[in-house]
């Protein structure tokens, strides 16, 4: 490899492929502080090897397809930190005190100090390397206090890996930073937010009454969770994490890309959403909206339907369509098409029930038995939630 410029803080893009001549040693000595590599490859037109970095001396990215067999050794103390996910295979990392078997999916993190044996087989993963000294500096311009010793990174909590927050920012950032010409001052910035969401959703281990920014995430998170249906005020998940208003605000923005209410919100959203499609509540949207603190028709249409791309009334008559039960016979979902097809012009009760081959009075019992409303309440409701689309339309042009 040529030598670096200091200027570009050591930055290096290399490939390393089987087709190439590189093999998986190069790799495994150079960059992993490897020793005692044993490996059990099949048939040589089967063995696949690339492994691609990009990225300078304190966060570089990396992908790795090690196909064609299993591999094993020991992975020494390095510089840097390694949070990765598994595209595929699997891994065995056997520690002093603990092993684990990683699978694809969440992301794993594995702290620079520690040393440990794997066995791998088939596996194609996607990582991110911090640098340790890089990752201090970024605690100590954040204020979060670090250990004079080794860092130890547990692993995420099940309930922070669920939304996602590094595979999100990396979604976001991954494009520029792979970009070879982004250099310097603007690539050290990305890094930095890399570096702080890892801090923000790895717990550091060992930390005594110290409890990391991670912990508080995961408090926050679960508090929404769990009291989302009566909609807790900012304050109120902020005294539930340990934090400040401010920190809260904070460690949303930079974790999760919302604000708490934001992420409350989408919370509520989630839940009517649920009642919806299991038909919790097969009589009316609107219903379902008031228990969890939807108090305004038009506002909680336009999030609805921004969420999920659909209107909130679209989701409850799929559902109860598929009801096995057969709480919505096929003429109340005809006059339900109906209704849908003329909420801009005249709609009386006598042209739904000629729509649905009924009775204007057959038509009031079935609707009342099936929906538990009538079929003029439904009307009025579907045009109060289309009201609120329109308005946000205007609101935005």
């Amino acid at each position: 490899m040529p030598p670096t410029d200091d200027a570009d803080n050591g930055f290096r893009k290399q490939r390393f492929t089987g087709a190439d001549g590189a093999d998986y040693t190069a790799i495994f000595d150079g960059e992993y502080s490897g020793r005692g590599l044993v490996t059990d490859v099949h048939a040589v037109q089967t063995t696949e090897y690339d492994y691609f970095l990009i990225g300078d001396a304190d966060v570089t990215l990396r992908s790795m397809t090690a196909r064609g067999g299993r591999r094993g050794g020991v992975i020494g103390p390095r510089d840097d930190h390694v949070v990765f996910w598994l595209q595929h295979g699997r891994l065995e990392m056997h520690f002093a005190d603990r092993s684990r078997v990683i699978e694809p999916g969440s992301p794993y993190i594995a702290s620079a100090s520690e040393e440990y044996r794997f066995e791998s087989d088939e596996t194609v993963y996607n990582g991110v390397h911090i640098s340790d000294a890089f990752l201090r500096r970024t605690a100590g311009e954040l204020g979060y206090p670090m250990p004079d010793g080794p860092v130890l990174f547990d692993q995420q909590d099940e309930l922070v890996a669920r939304h996602g927050p590094l595979r999100r920012l990396l979604g976001d950032v991954s494009p520029t930073l792979m970009d070879d010409r982004v250099r310097g001052a603007m690539r050290t910035a990305l890094n930095r937010r890399l570096a702080t969401v890892v801090l923000d959703t790895f717990p550091l281990r060992d930390r005594g009454d110290d409890v990391p920014t991670a912990s508080r995430l995961r408090a926050a998170i679960a508090f929404i969770e769990e009291y989302a249906r009566d909609r807790p005020t900012v304050p109120a998940i902020a005294a539930a994490a340990g934090l400040s208003e401010r920190g809260l605000q904070e460690v949303f923005a930079r974790t999760l890309g919302v604000t708490p209410n934001g992420f409350l919100r989408d919370q509520r959203l989630d839940g009517v959403r649920g009642e919806l499609l299991h038909g919790a509540s097969p009589n009316s949207v609107l219903e379902v909206a008031r228990r969890w603190r939807f108090t305004n028709p038009s506002r909680f249409a336009v999030a609805y339907r921004a969420r999920f791309g659909e209107d909130p009334s679209a989701t409850l008559r799929a559902a109860t369509a598929q009801r096995p039960d057969g709480r919505s016979s096929w003429r109340i979902r005809r006059a339900v098409a109906y209704i849908e097809a003329h909420l801009d012009g005249v709609c009386s009760v006598a042209d739904i029930a000629e729509a649905a081959g009924l009775r204007p009075r057959r038509l009031q019992q079935l609707f009342r038995e099936e929906r538990g409303t009538t079929p003029t309440a439904f009307l009025r409701e579907l045009r109060a939630l289309r009201r609120g689309g329109e308005d946000w339309t205007d609101r935005r042009s």
